[in-house]
């Protein structure tokens, strides 16, 4: 599946054109962006992997508008080179996911997507091949130091990378998808509930272990055709740093080498290029960036996104916590407004989680945050895959 920041980067291109063009040294050029309001965007892929394919269909919004405007009631299926159709039912708002969820892509088959919306309009995907997956060999991280101008200290961390090799020798086309999961703790255990009295906590670290997943909001893509051999050594991927708690206690990242076509990595290798490009208008216009699906009739009408057909390679990965200095801020206790507490009589508000300081005493936290981890986004629940 594309990650849904791909699909909000797909969405917010009109809104990276704008910046572009008010940020270009030239004289400003102001497109009409009305005609490229409503247009719709095509997120799917389908695999040799584990994954069920889904499909996600949605409009682009206006430059001041970023919701998601979903689309429903469209019937969608693949055909592969045997003129086999598999269909798709509708599993939420805009999502639609094939029926036999065992079906899955064959190394060497053909594929082609096939959208019918309720308003009668007909889209296809072109029809691209499942490239046979290359093994990855290794993932692994490495301590480094980077700096930012904004930040008076050295950024320390760990920077991940990647080796794999073909065993054919024609050019490979690689995306990596990154998924990546880790421990943290809150600053303080819950001690005591104040519930008109300092009640025992029979277990104070209820809430201060979490685990919290997230995609990784980067593209990464590189092709072999100007290597002497298919091999990759020390390709670059995520640098996480010490500023935040991701390294604090295990991190996880999991890789997704997929092996992609040549049109589909000129297609994802152009939005990387995007991402880091700073040109003007001139330069560059994201709204060229066209995917791989057409409306039948009228061709030349925008369509955004991809419809990607890959081979799949997976590796997982642990890191504990490094010896680095780290600089993520932690909660100070506050001895001050303990005593408040007698005047707070509303059961309502209770109860208020109190730390037990050793030879400090009873302590507040100056939020929630500071003694429940769920509400720095993750989950009390480890991950099924999770490894201590």
């Amino acid at each position: 599946m594309i990650s849904s920041w791909e699909i909000m980067r797909i969405r917010n291109f009109i809104s990276v054109l704008l910046l572009l063009i008010m940020t270009s040294c030239v004289e400003k050029y102001w497109p009409e962006m009305t005609k490229y309001e409503n247009v719709l965007v095509v997120d799917g892929e389908l695999t040799n992997g584990d994954e069920v394919c889904e499909v996600r269909l949605s409009y682009s919004s206006s430059t001041n508008n970023g919701s998601l405007i979903t689309i429903s009631d469209a019937e969608l299926y693949i055909t592969d080179k045997h003129n086999i159709e598999t269909p798709f039912n509708e599993i939420d708002n805009g999502v639609y996911q094939v029926t036999d969820t065992s079906f899955r892509g064959q190394i060497g088959n053909s594929y082609q997507l096939h959208i019918a919306l309720a308003n009668g309009r007909v889209y296809m995907s072109d029809i691209d091949i499942l490239t046979a997956p290359s093994p990855i060999d290794s993932v692994y991280g490495v301590h480094e130091t980077h700096e930012d101008i904004n930040i008076n200290h050295e950024i320390y961390g760990i920077h991940f990378y990647v080796n794999n090799h073909s065993d054919i020798s024609d050019t490979c086309f690689y995306l990596w998808k990154l998924t990546q999961t880790f421990e943290y703790h809150s600053s303080f255990d819950i001690d005591f509930l104040w519930m008109g009295w300092f009640k025992p906590n029979t277990n104070p670290d209820s809430l201060g272990t979490c685990w919290r997943t997230s995609n990784v909001d980067k593209i990464f893509t590189m092709s072999t055709e100007h290597l002497d051999q298919p091999v990759l050594t020390n390709f670059p991927l995520i640098y996480i740093s010490t500023e935040t708690k991701m390294l604090s206690v295990r991190y996880s990242l999991l890789v997704k080498q997929l092996s992609i076509s040549r049109n589909a990595f000129n297609f994802w290798d152009a939005l990387r290029q995007q991402n880091i490009d700073q040109g003007n208008l001139y330069s560059q216009q994201p709204l060229q960036i066209r995917g791989n699906v057409k409306n039948i009739v009228d061709p030349d009408e925008t369509v955004l996104g991809y419809f990607t057909v890959a081979g799949i390679t997976k590796k997982r990965i642990y890191v504990n916590r490094p010896i680095l200095p780290f600089y993520y801020g932690i909660c100070e206790p506050d001895f001050e407004n303990i005593g408040w507490l007698y005047y707070e009589m509303n059961p309502n508000d209770w109860p208020t989680y109190v730390v037990d300081i050793p030879n400090r005493g009873k302590a507040l936290g100056t939020s929630e945050s500071c003694f429940d981890c769920r509400l720095e986004g993750g989950s009390i629940t480890p991950p099924e895959f999770w490894e201590n």
